[in-house]
């Protein structure tokens, strides 16, 4: 029996687990020592649940009969007055992701938490304080970038899925009664295709273009085959730890993702045979990962046989000091690794070795479908960021037909 008092904000909640459901109810308190007295009867009704001496009755609300002592005998009208820390607390707690995917669902929360305050009941969330809350975040400003209007959305996806969970799950009583689609929202700028450095050099030139509009560029950079060689030689010269230029020659020569190449074991790889396996979670949500198979270039080879000879131990590809390196620990040795250098340093992060993979390939004419294979699970927008890139023979084909 799970059963304690959380801080949530100034208050302090009861936390506790029936039946493998968690669940939150405010105190009403913000000293611990009250709140502390005022758990008491949750614990004793749990107690009592759990030796036997008490019954929960059938159809009725776990949390109501919980919180009422066990005096309640049938379903009563749902408690109401869930607030939006009450949710964020709820949900998280009980979403099986993974650690990399629940971080950005907190992430998403941390807003709705800080403009609409986490007291804030969701009976009282309409349309008006929705678009409000939107409105706020257009306003503000992310490492200096403006917040992008998909940005928001997603933002509040989050929070509808949430608030819609905990409505089938009995914790909150009110429906949501706004849609995303109701809001008045800047449009998109959308995803501009994939640029080579000179190109956005290039367009850089012409000038005109605000701070915000040459970082979208950089999002679009992908490295030539010539770059990819040149990037992979300084990051082996420059590499701030000994994992670092295998974990980036992993990704920059497979296009595995970050989390791919992270979660990647010894067992996966077979030199011998010149293959890899790639243990991928987006496929296929209903299993807890599915693989792909992908050729190890010359190069990798002979990076990954030189890394596991020296390999610090356990049972990740990557890993440091037995242990595996994080995403979060992989990303802050990449970027570190390529700070104040005048070419790398654009080279954003892992996505844009991901990118540069599907760009070279389909420059040199590789079929879509082998593209997919390598790369795995693709969105159709990604894929439309560098068809133009596929070689222009289809007229010279056709001609050659008689």
């Amino acid at each position: 029996m799970r059963c304690f008092v959380r801080k949530v904000g100034k208050g302090y909640h009861a936390a506790f687990d029936w039946a493998g459901v968690s669940y939150t109810h405010s105190l009403r308190t913000q000293d611990e020592r009250e709140a502390e007295v005022r758990i008491g009867p949750i614990r004793d009704t749990l107690y009592r649940l759990e030796q036997g001496t008490l019954q929960m009755p059938q159809g009725a609300d776990r949390k109501a009969f919980i919180l009422s002592g066990g005096q309640l005998t049938s379903k009563p009208r749902h408690e109401p007055g869930m607030t939006v820390g009450d949710l964020a607390e709820l949900y998280l707690a009980n979403r099986k992701v993974e650690p990399n995917t629940l971080k950005t669902l907190a992430f998403h929360f941390n807003h709705p938490k800080r403009i609409l305050t986490p007291d804030k009941s969701l009976e009282s969330i309409g349309l008006a304080a929705v678009q409000g809350y939107a409105n706020t975040r257009a306003r503000e400003k992310y490492h200096g970038k403006t917040i992008q209007s998909y940005t928001i959305r997603k933002e509040l996806r989050t929070f509808r899925q949430a608030w819609t969970w905990a409505l089938e799950m009995a914790h909150a009583s009110t429906v949501p009664t706004w849609r995303l689609k109701s809001l008045e929202l800047e449009k998109d700028l959308g995803r501009e295709p994939f640029r080579t450095y000179e190109q956005i050099v290039q367009k850089i030139k012409r000038g005109g273009l605000t701070q915000d509009d040459q970082d979208r560029l950089w999002e679009t950079l992908y490295l030539t085959s010539e770059e990819l060689s040149e990037f992979l030689d300084f990051i082996a010269g420059n590499a701030t730890n000994p994992f670092v230029y295998p974990m980036v020659a992993f990704v920059a020569l497979t296009g595995s993702r970050r989390s791919e190449m992270a979660r990647s074991l010894l067992d996966d790889w077979d030199l011998e045979h010149g293959r890899v396996t790639i243990r991928e979670k987006k496929r296929d949500k209903t299993l807890s990962f599915t693989t792909r198979e992908i050729d190890v270039h010359p190069r990798l080879a002979r990076v990954m046989t030189a890394w596991f000879d020296n390999h610090p131990g356990g049972q990740h590809t990557i890993s440091q000091d037995s242990g595996p390196v994080t995403v979060d620990q992989a990303t802050d040795h990449f970027k570190r690794t390529v700070a104040g250098h005048k070419k790398w340093s654009k080279v954003r992060g892992f996505h844009t070795l991901r990118h540069s993979v599907a760009s070279i390939l389909a420059s040199k004419g590789v079929d879509q479908r082998y593209i997919d294979r390598v790369l795995g699970h693709q969105t159709e927008a990604m894929r439309k960021r560098y068809q133009h890139l596929f070689p222009k023979g289809v007229k010279q084909a056709i001609e050659q037909l008689l």
